[in-house]
């Protein structure tokens, strides 16, 4: 996917719309001088982390389409959506999951509408198998990954938990039985669901914990299922002891919100154990003004996390497992909590500086519509669904255990 550079990318905009090219790859010939705002100095407070969460679900609301899909992939530069674009429905679930977590922290309304929405949307992806009493998600791929029945189990359980009027019971457990059929003995899960014959063979880093994260959450509001719980012991179990044969430990920030509600409702200190040494390993490629010369990528890249240049949703996504982290390690007086938070902090200033706000987006040719947006990284303008979805997440968790 071509990306423009940020510091061109306006230029590019208003050279096509006065020379009237069609062409997105073609230089311009003549444009005014026209500079970005300077990557902005961010001052850290719960306040300022929701206010920046809330701006970042009424983006979405803006972006919302009457069926209740997003735009996915806009670029603010261009002041374009990239309607090329394959949609994802794993990340449109997240979004969804998201938008009911800025609701339960607001109770803004039009959160839980969009929330809502989004929901319908995702349901004309389910596609029954009625013999087995379960229901898997159609991607646009044409694939029915673990990973989608986990998000959108999760996204349904969080909408019958905050508006059990609009939920269905009998569609989330339809879900939950999906990812019970492509659970192994061993505790082990298939990453899909055999459909379409041309499946990848490699397992996915992040479905098993996103199918766990899910369980859980649908268990909590129906503890009668004992399965589920024990699908997901059998999960983690499983998970904890493949990735500790590893060379590395991975950045698997959903296992670890996962291992967090698994331990809250049957704890075993291995959770806590595993859960804590992810969020060291994560935090050995955080980007500091200590790294070592070759590992230090300045100062506006401080918080974010490599290897390469820092992007703005790993930096979320990676903060929500280590909030998970920080919170069992805190419960048991552990004193690298307090590192942990450090990191988090460092990381929320990372994130806040991708935001495009009106006060300081005036070089975008609009920025009442692109306020409130992730730009992907510093060298791109781009916005998709899923960056702004983990940073709110990962915002709404900071703010909430702000220190």
């Amino acid at each position: 996917m071509y990306k423009v550079p940020t510091c061109h990318a306006l230029l590019l905009f208003v050279a096509c719309v006065v020379s009237g090219c069609g062409d997105s790859d073609r230089k311009p010939r003549s444009a005014p001088s026209i500079k970005r705002a300077p990557i902005r100095v961010v001052e850290l407070s719960s306040t300022g982390m929701v206010a920046a969460a809330r701006s970042g679900g009424d983006y979405l609301v803006r972006m919302q389409q009457e069926d209740g899909s997003f735009h996915y992939l806009y670029d603010a530069a261009m002041d374009r959506v990239i309607e090329d674009a394959e949609y994802n429905i794993l990340r449109h679930a997240g979004t969804a999951f998201s938008l009911f977590d800025l609701y339960a922290h607001t109770k803004d309304a039009r959160y839980l509408a969009a929330a809502n929405r989004a929901i319908d949307f995702l349901k004309t992806r389910f596609r029954p198998v009625t013999e087995s009493n379960f229901l898997y998600v159609l991607d646009f791929d044409g694939k029915a990954k673990l990973g989608a029945s986990g998000l959108a189990l999760l996204a349904i359980s969080r909408q019958i938990e905050l508006d059990p009027a609009s939920a269905h019971h009998d569609v989330a457990l339809q879900l939950a039985n999906h990812i019970l059929v492509l659970q192994e003995p061993d505790g082990a899960f298939l990453s899909y669901h055999p459909i379409s014959g041309d499946e990848p063979e490699r397992d996915s880093l992040y479905y098993p914990g996103e199918a766990m994260f899910g369980l859980l959450e649908y268990y909590r509001l129906r503890t009668n299922e004992v399965r589920l719980l024990e699908a997901a012991r059998r999960g983690a179990d499983y998970l904890i002891e493949d990735q500790r044969a590893m060379p590395e430990l991975p950045p698997d920030a959903w296992l670890m919100q996962a291992l967090e509600v698994l331990h809250k409702i049957k704890p075993n200190p291995k959770y806590v154990e595993h859960t804590i040494a992810l969020a060291e390993a994560i935090l050995r490629d955080q980007y500091t003004s200590e790294a070592t010369p070759e590992r230090y990528m300045g100062d506006k890249n401080i918080g974010g996390f490599g290897p390469g240049e820092p992007r703005s949703t790993p930096a979320a996504a990676r903060s929500e497992g280590i909030l998970s982290a920080y919170r069992m390690a805190r419960a048991q007086n552990d004193q690298r909590a307090a590192t942990f938070l450090a990191a988090l902090k460092a990381s929320a200033k990372f994130q806040l500086a991708h935001q495009f706000t009106k006060e300081d987006a005036g070089w975008l040719p609009n920025a009442d519509k692109a306020a409130g947006a992730f730009q992907g990284s510093f060298s791109t303008t781009r916005v998709r669904i899923d960056y702004v979805q983990h940073n709110i997440s990962s915002l709404l968790g900071l703010a909430q255990v702000w220190e």
